[in-house]
């Protein structure tokens, strides 16, 4: 089984570079808005999950790094390649500078100024018209490669693909370090981890900037996928998909980011002609899940078999049980 589970990454991975062969353009779009949401999931699930910090900023991150790229490219001619990264460094920069006055507050304090800030950067979308367009939106140019034209969506899933991945594996690097298990000690209780020699105001400020990165990068391949955006599409029903993805996903979960993605991209697409219905259905199932399920899809596969269990930041129930960790060691192990 554990053999089974190791090759299914590769497996999926060599699938997705195979489906652009036989989608149809409307599948393939979709495919590729999942491959985007895991990326944006793998972000929050760092805020949220590991670190345990209820903050809900994560739509307006991602709309400042989707303005990045589509502002760059359109009305200065930047190339993608360089508006991509400046787009993640932007929202860091701006996460980073949000989450200052955070720094201090816990739950629904933390949850509130986070909130007012994702309203403040949608209203500047909206009304500052002479650099965003306002509610006209911007159109995002093609991207070119070595002076080919990347367009239509089988190809863009090509780079979509590559990135997702990388950040993927960045992603897991992260959680399995001394950062990860920094994270999940916070979560669990900030003042056994400060014993432990956990400096938490520069840990929290590290997973904001991390998060901002991921929902910054996510955004500009989401602007290149949709090749036009607007306010609209950054607003409180984006938040709610958001904290859907990682709360049915699974939080402290890599795996939970994948399947959220899959779960909450595929869900409006089934519902197409009940869009009226979606936003009980995301409520209810918010609910189900956070009673029922805490651990959510990740953790149910987790109990049953079908997933591996993640020791992705081993020694954090040492540090949660308030033990150091070199404490209760037999043999220098």
């Amino acid at each position: 089984m554990a053999l089974v589970h190791r090759w299914v990454g590769p497996a999926l991975v060599l699938a997705l570079l195979l489906l652009p062969l036989g989608t149809d353009k409307y599948t393939q779009y979709v495919i590729n808005l999942i491959m985007i949401y895991v990326i944006i999931g793998i972000g929050l699930n760092f805020l949220l999950g590991f670190a345990g910090q209820f903050a809900f900023a994560h739509a307006a991150l991602m709309g400042i790094g989707a303005y990045t790229v589509a502002l760059l490219t359109h009305r200065l001619g930047v190339s993608f390649w360089l508006a991509l990264p400046a787009a993640g460094i932007l929202a860091t920069l701006i996460g980073s500078i949000a989450a200052l006055p955070a720094m201090r507050m816990k739950r629904v304090y933390l949850a509130l100024v986070t909130l007012a800030f994702a309203e403040l950067i949608q209203w500047v979308f909206i009304h500052w018209k002479t650099v965003t367009l306002g509610t006209d939106g911007v159109p995002v140019p093609t991207a070119t490669l070595v002076g080919a034209r990347i367009h239509g969506d089988h190809r863009i899933a090509y780079v979509i693909l590559v990135i997702t991945v990388l950040m993927y594996v960045l992603g897991r690097r992260i959680v399995e370090s001394k950062i990860g298990r920094s994270l999940v000690a916070i979560r669990e209780n900030e003042i056994v981890a400060q014993c432990n020699g956990i400096n938490i105001a520069r840990t929290k400020a590290l997973v904001f900037s991390l998060s901002a990165f991921y929902a910054g990068i996510g955004g500009g391949l989401f602007a290149l996928a949709l090749g036009f955006i607007v306010p609209d599409g950054f607003g409180l029903f984006q938040l709610v998909v958001h904290f859907s993805l990682v709360v049915i996903g699974g939080l402290i979960s890599m795996y939970g980011s994948v399947i959220g993605a899959v779960v909450l991209t595929a869900l409006p697409e089934v519902l197409r002609d009940f869009q009226w219905l979606q936003e009980i259905i995301y409520g209810f199932m918010l609910v189900v899940f956070i009673l029922f399920m805490p651990h959510g899809v990740a953790g149910l596969g987790k109990r049953i078999g079908i997933l591996p269990d993640e020791v992705l930041v081993r020694g954090w129930r040492r540090l949660a049980a308030g033990k150091r960790p070199g404490a209760g060691r037999e043999g220098g192990s």
